[in-house]
């Protein structure tokens, strides 16, 4: 990957920033694993409502901030890559925010439409 980055971007080191080594996790190991897709199963809710929101962090202590999870594990959708796009798409926006970074008001992001979106909340 280290190599494909460098064609495109000639100029940039990226590799002397890579302060450790990147730490995979397959869902193929987790021991409930149910399959390709999303099988939700009854009171499933609240824990997937928690995981696919967890990008929204202005409300958490600072010290639970700047974790961004991904992919189809954490995906309010089944599918894979509808579920891992949707969550990328989310953690970026978590991490442009926790930045400081903003949207262009004519392309709002997830959390920028977040309240108006969110699923619900149960208790």
């Amino acid at each position: 990957m280290l190599h494909s980055l460098k064609q495109i971007y000639p100029t940039v080191d990226i590799a002397s920033h890579i302060i450790g080594e990147p730490i995979r996790v397959s869902w193929e190991d987790d021991p409930n694993f149910m399959g390709v897709f999303s099988n939700n199963l009854p009171g499933h809710y609240r824990y997937q409502e928690r995981l696919y929101t967890h990008f929204m962090q202005d409300g958490m202590d600072a010290a639970h901030r700047g974790i961004y999870l991904a992919g189809d594990g954490v995906s309010w959708t089944g599918g894979w890559a509808d579920g891992a796009v949707t969550t990328g798409l989310n953690a970026v926006w978590g991490v442009m925010t926790q930045l400081g970074g903003k949207t262009s008001p004519d392309n709002p992001g997830p959390g920028d439409r977040f309240d108006e979106l969110k699923p619900l909340r149960l208790p």
